[in-house]
């Protein structure tokens, strides 16, 4: 996994969390690997620096039900979601591994 920045290609430093998700992923069978190759993709363009373009004209419904527009236009605060997500899923892969083992 890739952070694009300044046309410089720099690893996402959590990349082993990443590397974690994806292989659960395509072992259960929710991603091929060209699914994955394409995700990867789409992750990239992501977190390229600028405006959000994956969720420009999209909103949100907040539990109160007010909608707001769902873009995140701030390149770091994409980073950072993306980065806690794979974090705690890579964590909730660890856990459940270790389940199994203790079975």
């Amino acid at each position: 996994l890739v952070k694009i920045q300044r046309a410089q290609v720099v690893k996402f430093k959590r990349a082993p969390t990443f590397d974690c998700w994806a292989a659960d992923r395509i072992a259960r069978g929710q991603f091929t690997q060209a699914d994955m190759i394409e995700f990867k993709d789409m992750l990239r363009r992501d977190l390229t620096p600028g405006p959000d373009q994956l969720r420009d004209g999209l909103t949100v419904i907040l539990a109160a039900g007010v909608e707001v527009p769902a873009a995140i236009d701030d390149h770091e605060e994409r980073y950072r979601l993306w980065a806690n997500y794979f974090e705690a899923e890579a964590e909730s892969i660890r856990q459940q591994g270790a389940r199994e083992v203790q079975r």
